[in-house]
């Protein structure tokens, strides 16, 4: 039997309504021009004398690509190489990647590490790229094209599996499980809900999922649209949350309406999501090896620019945090603070 899905738009509909087989979607106001790139035109003009790879990021305000940064910055040490590190400063621009990367292109740097925000339309840049000479690794998300150098990144379904097993264990009565998407558009986030879905199909097969998408990718998007769930759904079991800023929108909005004891499962990291754990808010978090991502995406650029073989996959490992083994997580690269010197090798992220 199959898991009915139900897609969600951020309009009024009674508990019944939701719950039957309407199919809608979220759409939210879209305030563009304060989330555009902030360094395309104000770029400086470069003129490389050494190696030169430009890493994009999905974004660069979320805690998660912040580390990815301080991984890429780390990789370059003791080696005659620059990295410029540019990217929109939300998870949603994906014309703004677009223009990154012809940009860069056309600046001739010897290669690009790029977090594609959209599985298919940025293959043509990435294409371009490569048929200029210039190596390209893919980080993060897939492309439906998947043509690039190298690919490093979690297995984002076998992640979601883990997070139907997890909010399974921890639900204590019956009703539909509300799955908190983001942008659709995005690989990671569809295979990360896609191995939910099946996840949930294989060990509680019958059972409702809600599944909702936002449009912008932002916390308070999530944060709306999970309050409005949880306010016209008294039988909700439990939540899952996708990545760092759904996760984060789910919390604000079960700590606003003071809920405890509702499942939740998360994924990523950051301080707000910590204090979830510790309030009990949040039942546990998948966290990936963000610094990793970013360090293995650069030494793999820099290894095909010397000539060296490379691997053409890899996979990134994740980790459970809960409320049991949060003070032996607190060593992982991820979730301690970051030094001044880290801060100062990125200051786009920091400031």
């Amino acid at each position: 039997m199959f898991v009915n899905i139900f897609i969600y738009k951020r309009t009024l509909y009674s508990a019944t309504s939701l719950l039957i087989s309407k199919t809608v979607r979220l759409f939210s106001t879209a305030i563009i021009s304060i989330f555009l790139v902030t360094a395309v035109f104000t770029a400086p003009s470069y003129a490389f004398d050494n190696l030169t790879i430009a890493v994009i990021p999905k974004a660069t305000l979320p805690h998660f690509w912040k580390i990815v940064c301080v991984g890429a910055h780390t990789a370059i040490q003791d080696n005659n190489a620059t990295i410029i590190w540019r990217g929109p400063r939300v998870e949603n621009k994906t014309e703004a990647q677009k223009h990154l990367m012809d940009f860069y292109i056309d600046k001739k740097v010897d290669a690009i590490v790029i977090a594609p925000t959209h599985k298919s339309k940025l293959n043509s840049s990435i294409e371009k790229a490569m048929a200029a000479g210039i190596k390209v690794i893919v980080i993060d998300s897939r492309t439906s094209a998947g043509k690039q150098h190298s690919f490093i990144a979690t297995d984002n379904y076998k992640a979601g599996k883990i997070g139907a097993k997890l909010l399974l264990q921890k639900i204590h009565k019956k009703g539909p499980l509300l799955l908190m998407g983001s942008m659709p558009d995005s690989s990671s986030v569809s295979e990360r809900e896609q191995g939910f879905i099946d996840g949930i199909n294989e060990l509680a097969p019958g059972m409702s999922v809600i599944r909702m998408n936002i449009l912008e990718g932002t916390g308070k998007e999530a944060e709306l649209a999970a309050k409005e769930i949880i306010r016209n759904t008294n039988s909700l079991a439990g939540i899952f949350a996708v990545n760092e800023v759904s996760s984060e929108g789910v919390l604000q909005a079960l700590n606003k309406q003071e809920i405890n004891g509702l499942p939740f499962v998360g994924f990523d990291y950051s301080s707000t999501l910590l204090e979830g754990i510790e309030s009990g808010r949040v039942s546990a978090l998948i966290t990936q090896v963000p610094f990793a991502m970013g360090y293995m995406g650069v030494r793999t650029a820099l290894e095909l620019l010397e000539g060296k073989q490379i691997v053409p996959e890899m996979e990134c490992p994740v980790r459970i945090i809960t409320r049991d083994n949060i003070e032996d997580s607190q060593n992982l690269r991820c979730l301690r603070k970051f030094s001044e010197r880290e801060r100062d090798s990125c200051p786009m992220c920091f400031n």
